[in-house]
C-alpha cells in the first residue's frame, strides 16, 4: 500500500510595502501596548484593514437617503427660487 502525503496548504498571502517610518511607528505602538495582544506589524495592519472594512460597511448600512415627496412641479419651483 502506498502512503499519500498531503501537501501543506499553499500560502496565499501577498507582500505589502509601506514606508519604513510608518513601520517603525506601528512597531513602537505595539511594543508600548502589549495589552492589545498584537504580536507583529502584519497583525496590526490586518486588524486595521479589517476594522476599516467593517466601519465602511456599517456606514453603508446606516446611510440616510433624502427623499422628496413633493410633486415634481413643486420641486422644480423650489430649486428655481
Amino acid at each position: 500500500m502506498t502512503r499519500i502525503e498531503q501537501m501543506p496548504p499553499k500560502d496565499d498571502r501577498v507582500t505589502l510595502k509601506m514606508d519604513r517610518a510608518l513601520w517603525r511607528r506601528i512597531e513602537d505602538l505595539i511594543k508600548g501596548h502589549p495589552e492589545w495582544g498584537i504580536v507583529s506589524v502584519s497583525d496590526f495592519v490586518r486588524r486595521a484593514v479589517d476594522s476599516e472594512i467593517r466601519a465602511r460597511k456599517e456606514d453603508e448600512r446606516n446611510r440616510v437617503i433624502d427623499l422628496c415627496f413633493a410633486p415634481e412641479s413643486e420641486g422644480k419651483r423650489r430649486k428655481g427660487q
